[in-house]
């Protein structure tokens, strides 16, 4: 797949940089390109994590419009959350139905901190 920014070489790079500050070398972790087909927002970035393998694969934009870096550690926020994202997750949607208000809310709650936090990160990297 063709994509335009930084090369997957360059890519890996910085992803490795980041693996090493956030004390994530027992991960495997790696970059996947791909295109979003999310028509209710333009998405940079995802992350697919298997807790029980310690694997982990970022997924970029082949189109990015936001910095690659900056997305890379946004996604790598989301695994150090992982555990405490899925157990609050669990109890919305078990006392909540999962498309409720309530559950929206709480993710938007979190994508609200992870950004907080990666801005916090790009500015004093």
């Amino acid at each position: 797949m063709t994509k335009s920014g930084l090369t997957l070489k360059q890519l890996n790079k910085v992803l490795k940089k980041w693996q090493k500050k956030f004390l994530l070398q027992n991960w495997h972790l790696s970059i996947k390109i791909t295109h979003f087909e999310r028509k209710d927002f333009k998405q940079s970035g995802d992350i697919k994590v298997y807790p029980q393998k310690k694997k982990a694969i970022v997924l970029l934009s082949d189109q990015p419009f936001r910095n690659e870096e900056e997305t890379i550690i946004h996604e790598l926020i989301h695994l150090l959350l992982w555990d405490f994202d899925h157990f609050c997750a669990k109890l919305i949607i078990k006392n909540y139905k999962h498309s409720s208000e309530n559950h929206n809310q709480y993710l938007s709650k979190l994508e609200k901190q992870v950004e907080c936090l990666t801005n916090i990160l790009i500015k004093y990297k």
